[in-house]
């Protein structure tokens, strides 16, 4: 018959993995994810311990069960914090070499390499010239074949061209410095013709789920380019 510590290790071990598979899955924001049940087991461990509801001892199979029960959540839980600083760590570097990689690639381009791909009538406004060209020598955007490749996420695109075609606009709230994406003006967001030209799909969606909303981090580098 199974030992009832052993038992418990499998429990905690399969809800270690339950946690990756879903946060994958659904691709949820694994640092925040992580930390938090990381940190939640943590503390909810040393609480049980202090309340006296966990007793670990020795020589009996509930007192060795609560032992390995302790040892390997929280050894799950040091393994998902080191996860999401290992993930957070490995996204830092591959954004900075995305954008290492666009700025290289528009060193020594001439203007005719840079207007080559012909933006729709929609699009084709002088302020979205403007600003796609200093995207351009940030890195942001590497002309691919006959569309823009985005070299961050979207919803940062989609909040650039709602600045450029919609005449959106950061804000401060009253109380705090914290920026809020507030809609401009002009109603209609040309997301069909975004999508064919970044090659994407619903800039629409990311752009309504989030006006009205704190601005999106990294908002900064968009607003630099419309100084």
């Amino acid at each position: 018959m199974i030992s009832l510590p052993f038992r418990i290790a499998c429990i905690l071990i399969a809800g270690f993995f339950i946690v990756l598979v879903v946060t994958y899955t659904y691709k949820l924001n694994n640092r925040k994810v992580f930390w938090g049940v990381g940190l939640t087991t943590i503390i909810s461990i040393l609480i049980l311990l202090g309340l006296g509801i966990l007793r670990p001892s020795w020589g009996t199979e509930t007192g060795m069960a609560v032992i390995v029960g302790i040892s390997t959540a929280i050894g799950c839980a040091i393994t998902l914090i080191y996860a999401a600083e290992d993930l957070h760590q490995k996204k830092r570097i591959k954004g900075k070499n995305i954008s290492a990689v666009g700025a290289e690639s528009v060193q020594g381009m001439t203007d005719s390499e840079r207007n080559r791909i012909t933006l729709p009538p929609r699009l084709d406004t002088e302020l979205a010239r403007k600003i796609f060209a200093k995207a351009i020598d940030e890195g942001y955007i590497i002309i691919d074949d006959d569309h823009y490749k985005w070299t961050l996420n979207k919803v940062l695109l989609a909040y650039m061209c709602g600045r450029i075609y919609c005449e959106d606009y950061p804000e401060k709230t009253r109380y705090d410095d914290k920026l809020f994406w507030m809609p401009g003006r002009v109603e209609l967001f040309p997301g069909a013709e975004l999508d064919k030209l970044f090659n994407m799909k619903d800039l629409t969606q990311s752009r309504h789920s989030r006006k009205n909303k704190a601005a999106p981090i990294g908002s900064e580098k968009i607003d630099e380019l419309f100084e």
